[in-house]
């Protein structure tokens, strides 16, 4: 079954009542099943059951996707696209066509509060197609991708980030569970707080009962930390205990759109 989403984020106005009509209106053109999810609250409802929308409280800067799932999910995620994009403020994901109305997902931008952060982060991502890692023994795979993430995070001090990453895993594993593996360190070493994501091809284990994982977030904090920068990597640390949340991280295949999820969930606690 083909599935799309599309990225965006509530304007001043939230979203009014002949909006929701609107959007059910179009989305009743197709077979496909549309679904509207609140990011910010983790909290969705089919867009043909408008009571059901208006029941979410979506905010203004509350970060939203439709989930379009169906087999003229194409079709329908190119006029709905059109739609928000008149309506709200998309986000710029790589799978869309552009659009000068799109935001870039910038964590540096203070007039958009979705994603803003008081502190200045490093952030990289990476898709990973299939290859020959894959094949490798759990420990030479997990220690050959940490140093991918290291890399990733800091190529000149990639080294001695590796070496602290390995000590922490030694500790016990990074796996969160529901897909998800945090390896995270803080370290006088390093000079600003970084994060890194891999967006694994297929599951891959993580040495820990929890189970395989397809995407690894790495994070690094300076020791000691700045408390905006510790309220944000806890804010995000203890979403993924949220399996609701993990899944949410693990259904988004664009890069852009990861992204976009995980610099809101850092910036919550600054709302």
């Amino acid at each position: 079954m083909i599935e799309r989403r599309i990225t965006f984020i509530i304007g001043d106005e939230g979203i009014p009542a002949w909006k929701l009509n609107q959007l059910k209106t179009l989305a009743g053109y197709f077979r496909s099943v549309v679904v509207m999810l609140d990011v910010t609250y983790l909290r969705q409802a089919n867009v043909e059951q408008t009571v059901r929308i208006m029941s979410l409280g979506c905010m203004p800067g509350d970060l939203c996707q439709l989930l379009i799932e169906g087999s003229d999910a194409e079709l329908a995620c190119m006029v709905l696209t059109d739609f928000l994009a008149e309506q709200f403020t998309l986000v710029k994901t790589s799978g869309k066509k552009k659009n000068r109305n799109a935001c870039s997902v910038d964590s540096g931008d203070e007039g958009n509060s979705t994603f803003y952060l008081p502190f200045e982060m490093k952030f990289t991502s990476q898709v990973l197609g299939e290859g020959p890692a894959n094949d490798d023994k759990v420990s030479q795979a997990k220690e050959k991708l940490l140093a991918r993430l290291c890399r990733m995070l800091n190529p000149e001090k990639s080294a001695v980030l590796l070496k602290l990453m390995l000590k922490r895993e030694q500790v016990s594993s990074t796996a969160m569970g529901n897909g998800i593996a945090l390896p995270h360190i803080m370290s006088a070493e390093i000079q600003q707080p970084a994060m890194a994501v891999i967006q694994m091809p297929r599951p891959i284990e993580w040495g820990s009962n929890r189970g395989p994982v397809t995407r690894l977030i790495a994070m690094t904090l300076p020791a000691p930390a700045q408390r905006p920068q510790i309220q944000a990597f806890v804010y995000f640390s203890q979403a993924l205990l949220e399996p609701e949340y993990c899944h949410l991280l693990t259904g988004n295949n664009e890069p852009e759109a990861l992204k976009a999820v995980i610099l809101h969930t850092l910036s919550r606690p600054f709302h």
